[in-house]
């Protein structure tokens, strides 16, 4: 299926999140809010908020505590009822655009399931800060179905990034360095990780966790020369199979999240393209707060090229089995078999129906989170540290506090 026609940049559609009518919807409703409680609303300063919620004593928190929360949950979800009427008054087209899987791309989900090949990766990171570098510990896990039998595959990586130096002088001074960008460079491993080992998986459909180029991979993490050849490398193998589905778990822009207030459970709607998501990253978005990827005039023309390449072919979905939206990545040519797996994998392999269920708190892939589960369960963070900090210890009192984190020590 292809992605719809990409609307005119004064059409009400061409919002980034390919929901109408949003933004006006919410300042509306934010005006109406402050003329209804000038008390409250207007509040921007520290001292406004201290007037409007003052220190109070313990026992009088508690006592009122459950009736502010209850308050609270219960205006905010008002107000989404009331967007997602303003949204669909206001847009009587969208609902043409908002769609199920038909019956027979959900037969194909569950039969695939039941007895097809499909895999799912998540992974794992424990860092442990040292005086030399960081420490870490990546962990891979890939859940392989077929019917009812479920096989592992485990990788698992350990390496310390640390500084290169001739004298001790310089080695500590690049060391500054290593630290500023361990956290970064770490994440990106495992996130390539992931990725890699799962394509390298025999497999009809592949679900990733996260997005298909996370954040810590668009950037080459300090080194977009040497590093951002692999990653696209591997996206272009991922888009050439098209099979796949990445799911971002969390998505945490307030815009995805009431654009999930149109939709019922089991419904999906196209929201854009790859495309747009990665040239936001490349040259920033002043509206959104976004500024602009660091690159050098080679790298930005490199990157540009592969947006043009790969990125029309990725569709950006927002789907919700339960009551979460959840957003999807996958081929343009895929999106309903995408939709139904999601759903399939999210629902019926749990024992719900596979159309919606609203009764699921979740709403998430059961083999992403048997993958996740599994990973936690094999490569505990607390015990790799546990393993160095006992290391570092049995080297010696004077090594071993001064590598040890200090607030490892407290009582």
């Amino acid at each position: 299926m292809s992605p719809p026609e990409r609307p005119h940049a004064h059409h009400p559609t061409a919002r980034q999140t390919g929901v109408p009518g949003q933004a006006e919807a919410q300042e509306q409703a934010e005006a109406q809010e402050q003329a209804k409680t000038p008390g409250q609303a207007d509040v921007r300063s520290l001292a406004d908020i201290l007037a409007v919620a003052p220190w109070t004593d313990l026992e009088q928190h508690i006592d009122q505590l459950r009736e502010r929360v209850d308050r609270a949950v219960l205006a905010s979800h008002a107000r989404r009822e009331q967007l997602r009427a303003e949204i669909l008054a206001e847009n009587p087209g969208l609902r043409s655009l908002i769609r199920r899987p038909s019956h027979e791309a959900s037969a194909w989900a569950r039969d695939l399931l039941r007895s097809g090949v499909v895999a799912a990766a998540d992974g794992t990171l424990a860092a442990v800060p040292l005086l030399s570098g960081t420490k870490i510990q990546i962990g891979v896990v890939v859940v392989t179905n077929t019917g009812e039998s479920v096989r592992l595959v485990t990788r698992v990586f350990e390496h310390e990034l640390t500084a290169q130096g001739d004298t001790a002088r310089e080695f500590f001074d690049n060391l500054r360095k290593v630290h500023g960008g361990s956290n970064l460079a770490s994440r990106a491993l495992m996130l390539f990780g992931e990725r890699q080992i799962l394509l390298s998986q025999d497999a009809d459909w592949r679900l990733i966790h996260g997005e298909l180029i996370p954040y810590e991979l668009r950037t080459g993490v300090g080194l977009p020369r040497e590093n951002l050849p692999p990653v696209f490398e591997l996206t272009r193998r991922y888009v050439a199979d098209q099979r796949f589905i990445a799911v971002s778990e969390s998505p945490e822009d307030l815009d995805v999240l009431n654009a999930g207030a149109i939709l019922e459970p089991g419904e999906y709607i196209e929201l854009r393209t790859l495309s747009d998501d990665l040239t936001t990253f490349l040259d920033g978005d002043s509206d959104s707060g976004v500024t602009k990827a660091g690159f050098n005039t080679v790298d930005r023309g490199n990157f540009r090229s592969f947006i043009g390449e790969v990125g029309p072919e990725v569709t950006i979905v927002l789907l919700k089995a339960g009551h979460r939206p959840f957003l999807l990545e996958c081929h343009r040519e895929r999106v309903e078999q995408a939709a139904a797996l999601f759903l399939a994998d999210a629902l019926w392999t749990r024992g719900l129906p596979d159309a919606a269920a609203t009764a699921t708190a979740r709403g998430f892939p059961f083999h992403l989170d048997l993958a996740d589960a599994v990973a936690r369960t094999m490569f505990r963070a607390g015990e790799f540290r546990d393993f160095v900090e006992a290391r570092l210890m049995e080297l010696g009192v004077e090594k071993g506090l001064v590598d040890l984190d200090p607030r490892r020590t407290r009582g």
